[in-house]
C-alpha cells in the first residue's frame, strides 16, 4: 500500500472506525446549560445569503449575535477545563482541524491550520501540512507553536487537567508523569509549516483529537512575558482565529470581534460576538424573550409555552451527549468506604429527579455512557444491555443497610440520624438551592442521614474539588467525540478532570487496551467492563439523568451550528431579518 493517504481518505477513514474529541466538565445543574450543550443537532437549515440572488434577503447591517456563558476559570488553553472557556478558545485560535456540520447536519472534521495532512501504513506516524496564517499581530504561526503548546499542556509543571486525552502520542504520559523528556514525546516541527506526531499504537480516534483545546497552538514569547496571568484578561491573551479577544469584564461579558488578519476572514459575517454572564435561568430566559441575548437552552414549562406563542423563535430539540452525575472524595472519612458509596448512589431517585427537577426533559440515567455514545455505528446503550446501577439496584433493594454496613466496617456510628454530609453546589441561583434542598429530603427519606449544602460559584466550585475539599460533588460531562472513551478514559489514575482520590489498575489495564484496539466488539467489552468497575463494584460516581437540548433561538440568527460533539460554531454565523 501507498504510505500516504489523501485527506479524503483519510477522513472516511477516520469516520467509518468512529470518534470525536472536545469535551468538558461543566455545572451539573439545571437543564440550560452552555450554548454547545443545549442546541439541537443540526446547524440551521435556513442558510440565506446576499449570494442567492436578488430575490433572497439580504443580512443585516448589524453583524452581532448575543449569546451567554458563565465565568470562565481560564482562558489559558494548558489549564482551561470547562465549556465556557473552550467555547471562546475555539473562535479566537485556529487548531489543526476545526468540527463543524455539513448540509445535513452530521459532524464533520475540516481542515484549518491544516491544509492537509498524512499518515503511514500503520497508522503510527501523522504528518499535518500547514497552510500560510499569522498571529493576530502579524507574526506567522508555525508548526513550532503548535509542538510547544501541546508539549506545554503534557509539562508536569503546567499540571494541566487535560493531560490524559494526549494519552496516543509516544512519550505523552511517560512525559506528563515526570520519567520523560520532553525531547522523547513524540511531536516534532520538522520545519516552519511541517509538524509530525508519532502514535504508540494506532489510535481509532487521533484525527479527533486535532481539533481539541490541547492541540491549540501557543506562543511561548506572550506566554513567558505574562506568565501565570496568561489568560487571566482580554490583553493578555492572543489568537490566531476567526476572532479576536476585544474585552472581559469578569462576571459580566466576553465580547469578540472578527479578526482582520485570519486566513478565511471572507467566510466570517459577524462583526462581533458577546457572550453576556449570566447565571440564574429566569434570568436568561427573560434575556431571550427581551433579546438581549439570542439563542438559551429552555427548561421550564411555562417559559416554553411562552417562547412557542411568541412566534419569534426556532425551537431546537434532540440528545445532547452529556450525563449528570454526583461524585464522592475517597479521602473523606465516610466515602473512602465503597458500600457507603454505593448506598448514596442508590439512594438517589432517578425517574422522580428527571421529572420534577428536569421538568421531564432528562432520562434517568443508571449507566454512565449517554446513549447518543457510539460504536462501530450503533448505539454503545443499545450493545451493552444492561446498565450497571440497575443491576445493583436489583441486588440492593434498601440502600440505607449498606450504609450502615459501610458506617460499620468504618468502626463509625451505624446510626445514619448521627452524621451529616455536604454537598458542594456549583452555583448560588436559586435553582441551586432548588436542587440541594431536594437531595437534603431525598437522602433523609432514603438513608436517614443529614445533609447540608455549601453554595459557591463555578470557578471556585473548581478550586475546591482540584484541592480535594469537599465531600459530595455534582456536575455535568459532555462528550468530546462519538465513542464511549469519551466517557471513560477521564477516570484514569493519571487523569486529573475529577479528584476524587479513586485508582484502580484494573479500570487503567482495560481502558488501556480499548485505546490500542480497533476491533468493536473487543472494545465493547473493555468499556463494559470499565463501567461496571466504576458504577458497580467501585461507585466512584452516581450518574443522575441522561441530559437532552430543548433550544429556543431567534429566527433571525442564520447557520449557527451546533455539533453534536464540540462548542457552537459561529464562524459561518448571520443576522438575517432582525429589525
Amino acid at each position: 500500500m501507498n504510505c500516504k493517504k489523501s485527506l479524503v481518505l483519510l477522513l472516511v477513514v477516520v469516520f467509518v472506525i468512529s470518534s470525536f474529541f472536545v469535551g468538558c466538565s461543566n455545572e451539573q445543574s439545571q437543564p440550560t446549560g452552555q450554548e454547545n450543550q443545549e442546541n439541537s443537532q443540526g446547524q440551521d437549515s435556513n442558510q440565506e445569503n446576499e449570494s442567492q440572488g436578488s430575490t433572497e434577503p439580504k443580512i443585516d447591517k448589524d453583524q452581532v449575535i448575543n449569546l451567554y456563558t458563565s465565568e470562565p476559570k481560564s482562558l489559558d488553553t494548558a489549564k482551561s477545563t470547562d465549556v465556557d472557556s473552550a467555547m471562546i478558545l475555539t473562535e479566537i485560535t485556529e487548531n489543526l482541524t476545526r468540527i463543524e456540520q455539513d448540509e445535513n447536519g452530521n459532524d464533520v472534521i475540516k481542515p484549518a491550520a491544516a491544509k492537509n495532512w498524512d499518515i503511514n501504513d500503520d497508522g503510527t506516524v501523522w504528518t499535518f501540512h500547514l497552510r500560510d496564517f499569522n498571529w493576530e499581530d502579524g507574526k506567522p504561526v508555525t508548526a513550532h507553536d503548535f509542538e510547544y503548546g501541546i508539549k506545554r499542556v503534557l509539562d508536569p509543571k503546567t499540571a494541566s487537567q487535560y493531560a490524559y486525552l494526549l494519552a496516543p502520542i509516544k512519550g505523552a504520559l511517560e512525559y506528563n508523569a515526570g520519567e520523560a523528556t520532553a525531547e522523547e514525546v513524540g511531536i516534532k516541527a520538522l520545519n516552519d509549516k511541517t509538524l509530525e506526531f508519532t502514535l504508540k499504537a494506532p489510535c481509532a480516534y487521533f484525527a479527533q483529537l486535532t481539533y481539541f483545546k490541547t492541540m491549540l497552538p501557543q506562543r511561548k514569547d506572550i506566554i513567558e512575558k505574562y506568565g501565570d496571568t496568561y489568560g487571566t484578561e482580554a490583553d493578555k491573551i492572543i489568537g490566531c482565529g476567526p476572532f479576536k479577544m476585544d474585552k472581559w469584564v469578569h462576571n459580566n461579558e466576553i465580547s469578540i470581534v472578527k479578526s482582520d488578519t485570519y486566513w478565511d476572514k471572507d467566510s466570517v459575517k459577524l462583526q462581533r460576538v458577546n457572550y453576556k454572564v449570566i447565571n440564574e435561568p429566569n434570568a436568561r430566559y427573560n434575556a431571550l424573550y427581551n433579546g438581549t441575548i439570542d439563542s438559551c437552552g429552555v427548561s421550564k414549562t411555562e417559559w416554553i409555552e411562552k417562547f412557542e406563542k411568541s412566534g419569534k423563535f426556532k425551537r431546537l430539540q434532540g440528545y445532547d451527549p452529556s450525563t449528570n452525575y454526583q461524585f464522592y472524595n475517597q479521602k473523606d472519612e465516610l466515602f473512602k468506604n465503597a458500600n457507603i458509596r454505593k448506598a448514596f448512589s442508590l439512594s438517589i431517585t432517578r425517574e422522580d429527579m428527571a421529572e420534577v427537577i428536569f421538568h421531564g426533559l432528562y432520562k434517568a440515567a443508571y449507566g454512565w455512557v449517554p446513549p447518543s455514545l457510539q460504536i462501530d455505528g450503533k448505539d454503545y446503550r443499545d450493545l451493552a444491555q444492561v446498565e450497571p446501577l440497575r443491576k445493583l439496584k436489583k441486588e440492593n433493594p434498601d440502600p440505607k443497610e449498606l450504609l450502615i454496613k459501610g458506617l460499620k466496617e468504618l468502626g463509625l456510628d451505624p446510626d445514619p440520624s448521627k452524621h451529616t454530609v455536604t454537598m458542594l453546589m456549583t452555583g448560588t441561583t436559586q435553582w441551586d438551592r432548588n436542587y440541594a434542598e431536594y437531595c437534603q429530603q431525598m437522602l433523609k427519606k432514603n438513608l436517614g442521614i443529614n445533609m447540608k449544602a455549601k453554595y459557591v460559584e463555578w470557578p471556585i466550585f473548581q478550586k475546591l474539588t482540584e484541592e480535594m475539599d469537599y465531600q459530595i460533588g455534582g456536575m455535568a460531562w459532555i462528550g468530546d467525540y462519538n465513542d464511549p472513551m469519551t466517557f471513560l478514559d477521564m477516570w484514569l489514575s493519571n487523569a486529573r478532570m475529577v479528584p476524587t482520590g479513586w485508582v484502580n489498575e484494573e479500570y487503567d489495564s482495560i481502558i488501556a487496551e480499548a485505546q490500542s484496539i480497533l476491533d468493536p466488539k473487543k472494545r465493547l467489552e473493555c468499556f463494559m467492563k470499565a463501567e461496571h468497575i466504576l458504577l458497580y463494584e467501585d461507585a466512584v460516581i452516581a450518574p443522575t439523568v441522561y441530559r437532552q437540548r430543548n433550544t429556543f433561538r431567534a429566527k433571525y440568527v442564520k447557520n449557527l451550528m451546533s455539533p453534536l460533539f464540540g462548542t457552537s460554531e459561529v464562524k459561518y454565523a448571520y443576522i438575517q431579518g432582525k429589525n
